[in-house]
């Protein structure tokens, strides 16, 4: 007997099609962070989350493992020729992926997508990304212990509010019928 493969063909292209859509997005945010950059570490803490919105609303709409770091990879290489940063948006990609889908499956388990876990994920997310890569500003910029947890509650709050956009948007998008073959489309219509 053939087992269903963990991934379907529209599953798939869904996943290519929202990667496609925010690769697009993530150009402006490149730009976006580009200028705060010399603002400080607190401006970039702020500025991190709009990186999570395509790994939240991925998460939130697919419900798959791999769906995240699959979205994010492929936004990051739709990104590459058009943003300031060339190749290295496909690592803040990648890592901004594999962050989303850790913290995701801790979270989550792949099972559970309310809004509460949906936005624990995305402080879970905040703070993983802070200390592996916003923290490395701070050997530059030194900071009182004070300071540091401001920044690191900025980063948290950035991912939070990438969390309820992505949830936001979803249900939006998922309202006009786009998403209805999807985990979040058949939760929907379960509960109709």
């Amino acid at each position: 007997m053939l087992k269903r493969p963990l991934w379907t063909t529209r599953e798939l292209l869904t996943a290519m099609v929202i990667a496609v859509v925010f690769g697009i997005a993530v150009v402006s945010s490149t730009y976006l962070y580009a200028a705060v950059l010399g603002l400080g570490i607190f401006a970039r803490s702020a500025a991190t989350g709009l990186f999570f919105l395509p790994a939240a609303f991925a998460a939130y709409v697919l419900r798959k493992p791999g769906a995240v770091l699959l979205v994010c990879v492929v936004s990051g290489l739709v990104a590459i020729p058009f943003t300031p940063y060339g190749l290295l948006v496909l690592g803040i990609g990648g890592l901004t992926g594999a962050i989303g889908e850790l913290a995701t499956w801790i979270v989550t388990r792949y099972r559970d997508f309310g809004l509460p876990r949906l936005m624990a994920t995305g402080a879970l997310a905040g703070l993983i990304e802070f200390g592996s890569v916003l923290a490395s500003s701070l050997r530059s910029t030194p900071l009182t212990p004070a300071l540091v947890v401001l920044a690191t509650a900025l980063s948290v709050g950035a991912f939070v509010v990438a969390a309820l956009a992505g949830y936001a948007l979803a249900n939006a998008v998922q309202r006009t019928g786009v998403l209805a073959n999807t985990a979040l489309g058949r939760e929907q219509m379960e509960a109709q």
